[in-house]
């Protein structure tokens, strides 16, 4: 009787971890500031890090950031060409983390509450199915402290309902969909 509660009882700690892994890893791990997060009314969002092999992930992610957020109409979001311009003038290079005295030159500059950071994994296709990994940050321009950040793993696969119906077959579509979930976390 006791080896067979001992028994159930390892198969219900397999189970969560299991649950824990599968969806953990597809899921948003995802930290939230609500407090700070309230206070942001305009951002700037930095070109994204290209750590894959596809030379276009970087434009295509960024660019697409940039419009889903701004359909989104959650925050004013400063002009990209600004930025590229601020990060010329300050000598960063993209993917650089900003220190403070240079987040308070973009408050002051641009009135930018927050910056936005991210990177992205993989942007491509495994097996012939879109695949993207990006992770993204959002740090405020006055305290430097991190008010959200989130990454995402998904493939085209991960959106099938029934029989294929829903399969995304496109890497610019997932890339979209992956971009909208991002925000949608921002709470």
């Amino acid at each position: 009787m006791r080896n067979l509660k001992k028994r159930k009882r390892h198969l219900l700690y397999g189970i969560i971890i299991f649950n824990l892994l599968i969806f953990g890893c597809a899921y948003l791990p995802c930290y939230l500031d609500k407090k700070e997060m309230a206070r942001v009314k305009k951002v700037a969002i930095f070109p994204f890090r290209n750590l894959t092999q596809n030379p276009h992930a970087r434009e295509i992610v960024t660019q697409i950031f940039l419009a889903e957020l701004g359909k989104s109409e959650r925050f004013k979001v400063e002009e990209l060409g600004n930025i590229i311009d601020f990060m010329v003038e300050q000598r960063l290079r993209i993917g650089t983390s900003l220190d403070r005295p240079r987040l308070r030159v973009l408050r002051k500059r641009y009135k930018i509450d927050a910056v936005i950071l991210g990177s992205i994994l993989d942007f491509g296709e495994r097996g012939g199915v879109p695949y993207v990994n990006l992770t993204a940050r959002m740090v405020t321009t006055d305290t430097g402290k991190i008010i959200w950040k989130a990454c995402i793993e998904r493939n085209g696969d991960d959106y099938i309902k029934i029989l294929d119906i829903g399969k995304i077959r496109s890497l610019n579509q997932l890339a979209s969909i992956v971009v909208e979930e991002l925000i949608n976390s921002m709470g």
